[in-house]
């Protein structure tokens, strides 16, 4: 956010710039009374297309990013026989790739229209592959040697995600769903059986798995709380299974071997007995413990083969539960334990090799990273498979102000590039996770990031090491906040506006002290409101808050958001009010060039005074609610750009009128020091923000513009409105200069008088407003 455009104190300019400002405001006011202004054109990447309103020029500048980024994959055989991985990397238009064990080389790709990525993907026994996308929320099927899939839609209607996929004997694949907590069966013959909704608050049944021997299946729920179902597929019957006392914010995996389910809750392993719903306890070979829980850093485990199943625990280790004993023990070769370098497990296929069994696994979500671990003698080998890196969603983007490059960051997975202007090239940049908000001081870039309500500090101008970025604390395992929407540095302090975590209610406001290295939390500063804007303004912060709750609650407590004051010097809120009754969400506070404080409340940007503590002026610039991840605002010499709802408008400071520029596809907003703005597109027909666009206004014939709200002449207040008479140029910029040269008081009379008549003929004041201007330069001295 930039800071407020300069006002011109009385006294005015060197003659020769106000020479240069009278006709620039008199080649502005010919422009406008002939209509010479640009006309729009349909926007394509590298394709400029000018506004009507303030002549700026709009271009889609095309793709800064691709990235890999997996969910989850499964193993399978091609048409031909051969073993193949499939995955689907995320991105719009998301696409099947199928990559062949043996050569190690992608097969085809095969598009999944209308989908963004995948979370669940199963095989059937008879190699049909199914995939469970978002946020359509559909079901494809795929037969291996296809060119096409087959799209089934949504198993139940309405819901965007679909969970768990687990595949059962007679080819058919069960799962779960968001946003309704939905269990479901497909079956090529019967088509969807919906098991209903498990819960009427909580949304996610994120994990899913088939009993083949007790025809049962199993789901879990996750946010706020872990909560294990189990169904009978025959009848339909369900019974919820959660043991009592069981703890945990949710499931994420389940899996099925020899009798028992396999669970991961909250990165732990924990084990069930499948048919009495019982949770096992089992051995820890390393201490020779028995255990509930054991650390499972993976996508589930494996299915079962001679005996036993595997997962990565903490650090990547590959770990082996022995099925006969109860026994988990990590697996060491020559001493060290077995190690994917690569990331985690995220999906497991056993091959045969030799008349016996091969574990094959894809491993960590962004590299493609692939291994080959044999148990006969425990050897593994690691490679990345060609995936296709594709478009990736943005998250955000910032210029900087140091060099006007553009540092854009991708969604979900976190990637960071530097987009170029000059060359239209992005530059690789260290991955600083999924950027909820972000800001720059001292050439540093703060940037807070979701899940785990991180504050991350990145200098660009130093090479990357393990302490730069350097991760500075996070607030979601403390705290419970896991997205920092609101990242504002002042002097040696970086405040942060955050979300609770799931399920949750109630956001903080923490200051980070930079010289000191420590920070404090301030938790419901404004009671079930999460914190979605702050701007320090002298020895207080004020804030806005939003009347959201965290991902997973059934809908807020809260009414309307509000405007509050923070003191750091005692810790505590001093005040609070409501700027727009009923706004969902004040996403952004700024301060403007008249001293106030300008903030974007849902779709009205309004105006309050700090000193009187009052709302002076609402402007109304669309209908409807946004969130706090919603809202950006930018200064340019009196004209305040924004981007919410997805539209970029700009309101005019002076008279308070707002103007949409673009009113659809758009979000966030930056600047850049040459003054152009930067956004993110979501091109036409797509549903993810893709692309990066600039947009650069007109030259501005009268930079640092009169902004005041009456028109001085010299030292007299005329009581003249002061507007814009044409695109930045206001009525006082037009006036003479006092410090001109004036041989005597009536040759700078008439100097005014000779204005005032241009800006009359151009219709750009009244009459009266002409003889009060004429009327202040007779009275000045």
């Amino acid at each position: 956010m930039d800071g407020p455009t300069h006002v011109r104190p009385a006294g005015g300019r060197p003659p020769t710039a106000n020479r240069r400002r009278i006709a620039a405001v008199a080649a502005a006011l010919a422009a406008a009374l002939l209509g010479l202004v640009p006309t729009p054109a349909d926007a394509q990447p590298g394709r400029a297309s000018a506004d009507p309103v303030d002549g700026g020029v709009f271009t889609d500048l095309g793709t800064p990013l691709t990235a890999l980024t997996i969910m989850e994959g499964a193993f399978g055989r091609d048409s031909d026989g051969s073993p193949v991985i499939y995955a689907v990397p995320a991105g719009e238009n998301a696409a099947l790739n199928v990559i062949d064990l043996t050569t190690r080389t992608r097969e085809r790709t095969v598009p999944l229209p209308g989908a963004s990525g995948a979370w669940a993907i199963t095989v059937v026994p008879d190699g049909t592959v199914y995939v469970g996308s978002y946020d359509n929320g559909h079901l494809y099927r795929y037969r291996p040697g296809d060119e096409a899939v087959t799209d089934l839609g949504q198993p139940v209607p309405g819901e965007t995600y679909v969970y768990g996929l687990s595949a059962g004997p007679d080819g058919s694949v069960y799962g779960g769903t968001y946003p309704h907590a939905h269990a479901f069966r497909y079956h090529p013959a019967t088509g969807v059986t919906d098991y209903g909704s498990l819960d009427a608050v909580q949304q996610y049944a994120r994990a899913a798995v088939h009993d083949p021997d007790h025809n049962a299946l199993f789901v879990g729920l996750a946010t706020p709380k872990a909560r294990l179902f189990r169904i009978d597929v025959a009848s339909g019957e369900r019974r919820e299974i959660t043991p009592p006392g069981f703890t945990g914010a949710g499931f994420s995996d389940l899996d099925y071997a020899d009798g028992r389910v396999f669970g991961n809750v909250d990165g732990q392993l924990v084990v069930f007995d499948a048919a009495t719903g019982e949770q096992l306890a089992f051995t820890d070979a390393a201490t020779g413990t028995r255990v509930q829980r054991y650390p499972l850093a993976a996508r589930g485990v494996s299915a079962a083969a001679d005996g036993a199943i595997y997962f990565t625990t903490t650090g990547a280790v590959l770990a082996r539960y022995d099925l006969a004993s109860n026994t988990v023990s990590t697996v060491t070769r020559a001493g060290g334990p077995v190690v994917l370098t690569r990331g985690v497990a995220i999906g497991y296929g056993w091959v045969t090799e030799n008349q016996r069994p091969v574990l094959y696994g894809l491993a960590g979500n962004y590299s493609g990273g692939t291994f080959r671990f044999d148990p006969l003698d425990n050897s593994l080998s690691q490679w990345s498979s060609p995936f296709q890196y594709v478009p990736v969603n943005l998250m955000h983007a910032i210029g900087n102000p140091a060099d006007g490059t553009v540092v854009v960051n991708a969604f979900l997975n976190g990637t960071t590039g530097v987009y170029d202007p000059a060359t239209g090239r992005t530059a690789t940049a260290p991955r600083l996770g999924q950027v909820e908000g972000w800001n720059w001081a001292d050439g540093k870039l703060y940037a807070g990031s979701y899940p785990a309500g991180t504050l991350t500090v990145w200098d660009p101008r130093t090479p990357t090491s393990s302490t730069n970025p350097r991760q500075l604390f996070s607030l979601e395992a403390s705290h419970h906040q896991n997205r920092p929407v609101a990242v504002v540095p002042d002097g040696d302090t970086v405040y942060l506006g955050t979300t609770p975590g799931y399920g949750l209610y109630g956001g903080a406001l923490t200051e980070y002290d930079i010289t000191s290295d420590t920070f404090e939390v301030h938790r419901d500063i404004v009671p079930d409101q999460p914190i979605a804007a702050l701007l320090p303004l002298g020895d207080v912060v004020f804030g806005g808050s939003s009347v959201e709750g965290g991902q997973g609650t059934p809908g807020p407590r809260a009414t309307e958001a509000r405007l509050f004051v923070y003191d750091p010097a005692t810790g505590a809120k001093t005040a609070e009010y409501t700027p727009v009754p009923g706004a969902h969400s004040i996403n952004e506070l700024s301060r403007g060039p008249d001293g106030r404080i300008w903030g974007l409340a849902d779709g009205t940007v309004f105006v309050f005074d700090p000193e009187t503590r009052t709302v002076v002026r609402r402007v109304p610039v669309f209908q409807g609610h946004t969130g706090a991840q919603d809202g950006s605002l930018q200064w340019r010499d009196g004209y305040l750009y924004g981007a919410a709802g997805g539209r970029l408008f700009l309101v005019d400071s002076l008279d308070g009128t707002a103007h949409v520029l673009r009113a659809g596809g758009v979000n966030r907003l930056t600047r850049t020091p040459d003054g152009t703005m930067y956004l993110l597109l979501r091109p036409e027909g797509w549903s993810n923000y893709t692309n990066l666009a600039s947009y650069r206004p007109a030259e501005d014939p009268c930079p640092s513009s009169d902004l005041r709200a009456t028109v001085s002449v010299a030292d007299m207040d005329s009581g003249v409105r002061n507007r814009f008479v044409s695109h930045g140029c206001t009525v006082g910029d037009a006036l003479p200069d006092v410090d001109a040269g004036w041989p005597d008081h009536g040759a700078f009379v008439v100097a005014v008088t000779r204005v005032v008549k241009d800006l009359r003929a151009a219709g750009a004041i009244s009459a009266a407003e002409g003889a009060a201007l004429i009327a202040a330069a007779a009275r000045s001295r």
